[in-house]
C-alpha cells in the first residue's frame, strides 16, 4: 500500500538564525546540511518520501511577529504549508489574527514555555473565540521545553481552552506532553474528537510501549506523524510508526491521511 506522508511538525529559519535556533538542542555546531533551513528540509523530504510538511513558526516575543510571518510567507511552497506565528500578548491580537488569515496561513502555532504565557488564562478567551471563527487549525507545544517552567501546558490546561475551539482541529504536540501523570493521560483521552496529538520527538524520547499505549488509548486515527525537523530525525520518526503493531490502515492514517483531511485544503497546486 502506497502511503501519503505528511509531516505535521517541522521548523525552518532564515540562514542567519539557523545556528542560534539549534542552541536549544546543543547542536549549534552542526554541519550546514543539518541546519533548519529551507533547502535542507526540502532535501530531507525528497529523500524520505514526505509529500508535504507543515512548517511551524513561533513568535517568542510580540515584537518578532511581523518578521517571522514575513519569512513564513516567503517560504511557502506547494509542498510546504506554513502555520503562522502569533503571540497572545501582542498589542492588537484580533488584527494580527486577521493578518494571518489574509496571508492564508493554515493555522496558528503556540509554544507556551518559549512565549512565556499560560494559555489557559481567562484573559485569552476572546482570542480563542476569534481563532475558532477564522477557522485556523491550532498546534500547541505541550509539556516541557528542556527545563521545567511554570508555563508548561498539559491536557488539564487544554481542557480549559478547548471549549472555545469546537470547530477547528487542535493538535497537541509531543503526544500531548507525556507528563507521566496518569491523571493527565486520562484527561487526554477524554478530550473531544477535534483534538489530535502529534508524534514529534517520540522516536527520540518515548519508549515504544508508551507510544503504543497512548496512541491506542487516544485512537490512532487522531495521531499525526511529526518529525520535529531538525531536532528529530525524519527517517527515524517514520520508522517509529511503520514498525509499530498498528494495522496498515491505522499506520496510513497516522502517517498522512488524517493530516490531509485536516489541512489538505491548504496544499497549493502551484
Amino acid at each position: 500500500m502506497e502511503r501519503r506522508i505528511i509531516d505535521i511538525h517541522t521548523h525552518i529559519y532564515p540562514a542567519a538564525l539557523a545556528r542560534r535556533a539549534m542552541k536549544v538542542a546543543g547542536r549549534e555546531h552542526d554541519a550546514f546540511e543539518k541546519l533548519p533551513v529551507l533547502e535542507n528540509l526540502l532535501a530531507g523530504m525528497k529523500r524520505e518520501g514526505i509529500a508535504v510538511s507543515a512548517v511551524l513558526h513561533v513568535a517568542s516575543r510580540p515584537d518578532t511577529q511581523t518578521d517571522v510571518n514575513r519569512f513564513a510567507s516567503e517560504s511557502r511552497r506547494t509542498n510546504l504549508i506554513p502555520f503562522g506565528a502569533f503571540h497572545p500578548d501582542c498589542m492588537h491580537p484580533m488584527e494580527e489574527l486577521e493578518r494571518l488569515k489574509d496571508k492564508e496561513m493554515a493555522g496558528v502555532k503556540f509554544h507556551p514555555p518559549f512565549q512565556r504565557v499560560c494559555l489557559d488564562d481567562a484573559r485569552y478567551t476572546e482570542i480563542w473565540k476569534r481563532i475558532n471563527k477564522l477557522g485556523f487549525a491550532v498546534l500547541i507545544h505541550c509539556g516541557q521545553a528542556r527545563t521545567p517552567r511554570p508555563f508548561d501546558l498539559y491536557p488539564s490546561g487544554v481542557a480549559k481552552i478547548i471549549r472555545f475551539l469546537p470547530d477547528v482541529p487542535v493538535i497537541l504536540a509531543h503526544m500531548g506532553g507525556r507528563s507521566g501523570d496518569e491523571r493527565e493521560e486520562k484527561i487526554l483521552y477524554s478530550l473531544p474528537e477535534n483534538v489530535y496529538i502529534d508524534t514529534a520527538m517520540s522516536a527520540v524520547f518515548q519508549d515504544p510501549a508508551d507510544f503504543y499505549r497512548i496512541a491506542a488509548g487516544f485512537g490512532p486515527e487522531r495521531v499525526l506523524f511529526g518529525s520535529d525537523f531538525p531536532y528529530g530525525d525524519q527517517r527515524a520518526a517514520i520508522d517509529y510508526i511503520v514498525n509499530s503493531p498498528f494495522s496498515e490502515h491505522e499506520k496510513a492514517m497516522m502517517l498522512g491521511e488524517t493530516a490531509y483531511r485536516l489541512i489538505g485544503k491548504n496544499i497549493r497546486t502551484r
